[in-house]
């Protein structure tokens, strides 16, 4: 069975889908996962929780631990994470047991790419560094990083949140990312390589970044 998520961290799009197939009693080794490539999104409030789990049912059926490092989990890069996921998951439910096995490999894996993407998140926001580039004759503080994991979106806002009052662009490989002191924009990303502190001179920058497409 496919079962396709709208993005490469779509953990809302996750829940919702385990959520079904657990009730409709779908086996781990039927299932499928895909997500679809990072991609632009439109302009969204940070406001807008997109991981929760809305519905009773979901609460439910999903423990509120495996919840929280779910949430972590689809930021790693491991392609097979949704499949480890919905396996720890379906054992969880069908092996109640399980939960006190601190030894079991798939549990121990998970808790390996939370504690990673973890560390992914620190070590961004500790490195990351703010360069002003004059845009449209104003200066606009812009910052290129490329993370380990997908964490782009998830710093992001926490950068918004951190300094509500600043303005500031964030380009990764992943997403691109501006601020504009209400909503958290988005552009196509930015090709790794090409960073903006190194390569290319501030008016090269300045050029791309003004004909970039924020929605």
């Amino acid at each position: 069975m496919q079962v396709p998520l709208s993005n490469q961290v779509d953990v809302a799009g996750f829940h919702s889908e385990a959520t079904r197939l657990l009730a409709q009693q779908v086996p781990p080794d039927t299932v499928e996962w895909s997500a679809a490539p990072a991609q632009a999104v439109e302009e969204e409030s940070l406001d807008a929780e997109r991981a929760a789990i809305r519905n009773r049912a979901a609460r439910a059926i999903i423990p509120q631990s495996f919840v929280r490092m779910s949430e972590l989990v689809v930021l790693h890069r491991d392609p097979g994470r949704f499949d480890l996921l919905y396996r720890s998951l379906w054992r969880l439910v069908y092996e109640p047991e399980l939960k006190n096995d601190y030894g079991d490999h798939d549990l121990a894996r998970l808790r390996q790419m939370a504690q990673a993407v973890r560390r992914d998140i620190q070590k961004m926001k500790t490195k990351l560094v703010f360069r002003p580039l004059h845009l449209r004759g104003e200066p606009e503080p812009v910052a290129w990083y490329e993370p380990t994991h997908y964490i782009s979106e998830s710093v992001g806002a926490w950068l918004a949140k951190r300094q509500p009052g600043a303005h500031w662009i964030l380009l990764t490989p992943d997403r691109s990312m501006r601020w504009d002191g209400i909503h958290l924009l988005s552009a196509p990303a930015v090709a790794p390589g090409q960073e903006p502190m190194a390569e290319r001179s501030d008016g090269d920058w300045a050029r791309v970044l003004e004909a970039m497409p924020w929605r």
